[in-house]
């Protein structure tokens, strides 16, 4: 309380400064009002231009909005019969179904190929379908999706491109003028291409009334069209008779195509009004892209929009420039200065301080008590740190007294034993060697000893439980000679192979212990991995799922059961850090299976 009552105090008692004070606000309103002043009359001028321009920028946004269209559908439908080319020479059912004379076979040939070609043809692609026609055969072989929007009804079987392809042959060959370009069929509203590829005829086709990609238009209430040549009007949808045009617009209504090609002509439709007419040529076929725009209200959104626009914009400008003369000198090199600080206290660094930028009073009082707060926050830091290293300290000792009484009741009960027998004196003296050592081992003043040693330990307490169990009891190790230095805890592993012989060995029947030490990187990080598995029954799936969130299990040590896994777990989180990870679990053929990974970390004596 001390401590933030004197920043309190410190913040509020700040001694007035010397040099002569000055109003932060008022220049910054004063410069900002006059650059709006200065932009305001360039804004006036700069409307006059936009203005006389507003007629030819439209065209060329409609353009290039057509332009855009029409790329788009030209590498699309390219893609398309790419593919469709490429299956004709690669595909073996297309290949086998021009030579087969077996019905089954060319039946079969027939499902694949339609398959095949169906998952290229979504509810997202520009054509509706594809085909194939073999004329030796009078086989035609649609694939093509059926969906047909906006109607309770399916696309229909497309017979007319049959009827079409067997229109134009003669002696097996069909005319070379419809093999060029993609061509309009009137009849069914639809663009068709047709290619010769060997002896087979192959190809697509777009169905207009489902073509997506003019939805963009619709904002500006426009009719699109697609045109010919000559001005005639091959397919409107029913934009035009929606719009009140009540002739047939394919033999009565002629457009300026090949002028709105170069620039926007005005036109009075009978029943619509006037219109001003926008084409583009198509890059797949000889037709062309025609939009009729309302004049009126087209020209009078596109100037609100635009004014706005920029209006906006020089605004901006205003904002950007006022910023940068005055606005940068009193905020931003402030901040900026602040926010350098202040990565440095991220990282951890409380020792760096922050520099006035400038005079003014306001700013040389924020980076003084922001100084003084660091210099607060750092003093604290220490004394919470020093707590918190007593804290720890303390912790460990309490576990490791936990740990030595638990295991010395176990190693006096084999002592016990052996002893009852005179005959195994020398037995019994081994014993009470091995067990002084290990007293001396686990009773040390040690929390960190390396790897090497708790094994040799480890294979003295497996001596000495031969010793008690003869024919019982067997070890395996496989270790890795470039992790034996690294430091671990006491009895890291003496815990384990403690528990697995209290749980798992019966006298008479023989139980294997292994253990196995290895090296693993991960993320360019070096880990030590312990594996310690017995061959006893393992344990159940729900003791399992204890064992491995045995921290937040509160009954554990109170219970007494699993206390030194518990004490095993708790010091590995303490001493390993937060990357070590203990994992319980039954392995194949064997019994429990124990798992301890950490980070390598190589011992040193001192």
């Amino acid at each position: 309380m001390s401590k933030f009552g004197g920043l309190l105090q410190f913040s509020q008692g700040v001694s007035p400064v010397s040099k002569p004070k000055h109003s932060l606000l008022h220049r910054f309103n004063m410069l900002f009002l006059s650059t709006m002043l200065i932009f305001t009359l360039l804004l006036v001028a700069a409307m006059v231009i936009i203005n006389l321009r507003l007629r030819n920028f439209a065209f060329n946004a409609i353009r290039d909005s057509l332009r855009f269209y029409d790329n788009r559908l030209d590498v699309e439908l390219d893609q398309d019969i790419m593919y469709l080319i490429d299956s004709c020479s690669s595909d073996p059912d297309i290949i086998r179904l021009r030579t087969t004379m077996n019905k089954n076979e060319e039946v079969g040939c027939i499902v694949r190929i339609q398959n095949r070609l169906l998952s290229q043809v979504t509810t997202h692609s520009v054509i509706r379908g594809f085909y194939l026609y073999y004329p030796d055969k009078d086989v035609f072989l649609p694939a093509y999706s059926t969906a047909n929007t906006g109607t309770g009804t399916g696309y229909p079987y497309p017979s007319f491109i049959r009827d079409l392809i067997k229109s134009h042959l003669k002696d097996g060959i069909v005319d070379e003028t419809i093999l060029r370009n993609w061509f309009f069929i009137e009849e069914q509203d639809c663009l068709i291409r047709l290619l010769r590829v060997g002896g087979t005829y192959i190809g697509a086709w777009i169905d207009l009334n489902t073509l997506q990609g003019f939805e963009e238009f619709s904002g500006n209430e426009a009719i699109w069209l697609i045109t010919d040549n000559s001005g005639r009007v091959l397919y409107a949808d029913t934009a035009l008779a929606e719009e009140g045009y009540a002739k047939d617009y394919s033999d009565d209504l002629l457009l300026p195509v090949e002028k709105s090609l170069k620039k926007p002509v005005s036109v009075n439709i009978p029943g619509i009004g006037d219109k001003i007419v926008i084409s583009y040529k198509q890059s797949f076929s000889d037709y062309s892209f025609t939009v009729l725009l309302p004049q009126e209200q087209f020209l009078q959104a596109f100037h609100s929009f635009y004014f706005l626009l920029f209006l906006l914009i020089l605004w901006a400008v205003a904002f950007f420039i006022s910023y940068n003369s005055m606005g940068r000198r009193i905020i931003e090199i402030p901040v900026k200065s602040l926010m350098a600080v202040t990565k440095s206290i991220r990282a951890g660094n409380l020792d760096n301080r922050v520099t006035p930028p400038n005079d003014y009073d306001e700013t040389i009082q924020i980076t003084d008590a922001f100084n003084k707060l660091l210099s607060e926050i750092g003093d604290l830091r220490i004394s919470v740190y020093e707590e918190q290293l007593q804290a720890r300290e303390f912790e460990l000792k309490s576990l490791k007294n936990q740990v030595a009484p638990h295991f010395l009741i176990n190693c006096l009960n084999t002592v016990f034993m052996s002893a009852q027998d005179q005959s195994k004196i020398n037995v019994t003296n081994n014993i009470i060697s091995t067990l002084s050592s290990h007293l001396r081992y686990t009773l040390s003043d040690r929390n960190i000893v390396p790897l090497s040693e708790e094994l040799e330990y480890l294979e003295n307490y497996i001596s000495l439980t031969q010793s008690r169990f003869p024919d019982t009891l067997k070890f395996e190790k496989e270790t890795d000679p470039s992790v034996l230095d690294a430091e671990v805890f006491p009895m890291i592993l003496l815990t384990l192979t403690e528990n697995s012989i209290k749980t798992g060995l019966i006298m008479g029947e023989p139980f294997l212990i292994r253990v196995r030490i290895s090296k693993k990187v991960q993320d360019g990080e070096t880990f030590v991995c312990l594996e310690h598995t017995d061959s006893g029954v393992g344990l159940s799936q729900e003791k399992l799922d204890k064992y491995n969130n045995i921290l937040e299990q509160p009954d554990v040590p109170e219970k007494g059961t699993g206390i030194g896994l518990y004490n095993t777990a708790m010091r590995l989180k303490l001493i390993m850090g937060p990357k070590a990870v203990l994992n319980f679990a039954n392995a194949d053929g064997m019994g429990l299976c124990v798992t301890i990974c950490f980070p390598y970390k190589k011992y040193d004596e001192e």
